[in-house]
């Protein structure tokens, strides 16, 4: 049965991820680097590796252009190349694109500790300032490409799985083996006409799901601690203890859409291939998910935190004082009547006295 339709469904979600990621992280990241909301200190520096790395996924995404395709306890990680270039080169991109799973959930470790010193240790907020943040940044990369090491040496190709693939290719997308690379999650294999265990990739998947574990176990150990912890402040102001709440709130939330769109699916997915399910191109839902999923995460921010939003709305506000503005002095070179250039300006000076919010750490 011909899904070529994925093809498109792919590629529309790829366009409207990187065009929304775009957007997203580039107003997320002037309002960072701008110093436009103040006083949220190292953690300022947190969301903007993070955005810088949602940039990155979401090019690599569009670049490679990425399938998914759940076939014979195996899960084919597709990538269709734009150029011809080496099947070794393929592989390295289709790994590190698997790589970014690790580094999303890793990552969002790292915010809940960072969350976790502010309300319990802040006495600890040393060990992210100044050269240990860079100590941070190297440890995420490290586990990141270790998941992208393992990809690309215990994944293999062989026999079993290039003729696969090239079934998969030809019944379902009605594409050529040298116009794609991929890494084949396979469980299985098949040794005198019987099945036995895959270990390579059994010691893979025990490294992919040993990061992703205790990335969640630490989410969740530090996040529990750090929401009693909010509920007990005693001594700072309201808006700090709301402040605390609010970035509280938008870190469940951004922990939530990964769980949603990357670890529930993926995990349904690699639990399918070792009990022989099989959910053949529909294993592409994943894909788009990913698309969506670096697009979704900086509004997060700019909707919950109170400061980014007040800041972004007072923009919008300038913006519109400034076209109305220009729409006066249009009407008054038209030669129109002054109570209508007064309307203009009178709607929008109300406008003007609208200050930037800042955030107070």
């Amino acid at each position: 049965m011909s899904n070529v339709y994925w093809l498109q469904v792919t590629d529309i979600c790829s366009s409207i991820g990187l065009f929304a990621s775009v957007f997203g992280n580039g107003t997320l990241l002037i309002l960072l680097c701008g110093r436009s909301v103040h006083g949220i200190g190292t953690y300022r520096y947190l969301m903007i590796t993070f955005c810088v790395f949602s940039f990155i996924f979401t090019l690599l995404e569009k670049f490679m252009r990425p399938l998914m395709h759940h076939y014979n306890n195996t899960i084919m990680v597709l990538q269709r190349k734009r150029f011809n270039f080496s099947d070794s080169t393929a592989r390295v991109l289709s790994a590190s694109y698997c790589g970014c799973f690790a580094m999303c959930f890793v990552m969002f470790a790292v915010h809940f500790i960072y969350r976790y010193y502010v309300a319990c240790q802040p006495d600890k907020l040393s060990y992210f300032r100044g050269k240990n943040y860079i100590y941070w940044i190297v440890g995420m990369l490290s586990i990141a490409l270790s998941w992208v090491t393992v990809a690309y040496v215990l994944f293999e190709e062989d026999e079993e799985t290039t003729k696969d693939l090239e079934f998969i290719l030809s019944t379902c997308y009605d594409l050529k083996h040298e116009n794609v690379g991929y890494v084949p999650y396979s469980f299985y294999q098949t040794i005198s006409s019987e099945r036995t265990l895959r270990m390579d990739n059994l010691i893979g998947v025990v490294h992919h799901l040993t990061v992703m574990q205790l990335s969640i176990t630490a989410v969740f150990y530090y996040g529990i601690n750090t929401y009693w912890k909010i509920g007990h402040i005693k001594g700072k102001s309201q808006r700090t203890r709301d402040l605390q709440h609010q970035f509280f709130t938008a870190l469940v939330v951004q922990t939530t859409i990964p769980l949603i769109f990357m670890f529930i699916p993926n995990s349904v997915l690699t639990v399918a291939a070792f009990v022989d399910g099989t959910f053949g191109a529909w294993a592409n839902v994943t894909v788009v998910m990913n698309h969506l999923y670096p697009a979704a995460d900086p509004f997060v921010i700019l909707f919950i935190i109170k400061g980014f939003r007040n800041t972004v709305k007072s923009e919008f506000c300038l913006n519109k004082l400034v076209l109305n503005l220009k729409f006066s002095d249009f009407l008054l070179c038209r030669g129109a009547p002054q109570t209508a250039i007064i309307s203009v300006n009178g709607t929008t000076k109300k406008q003007d006295h609208k200050s930037y919010s800042s955030v107070i750490y």
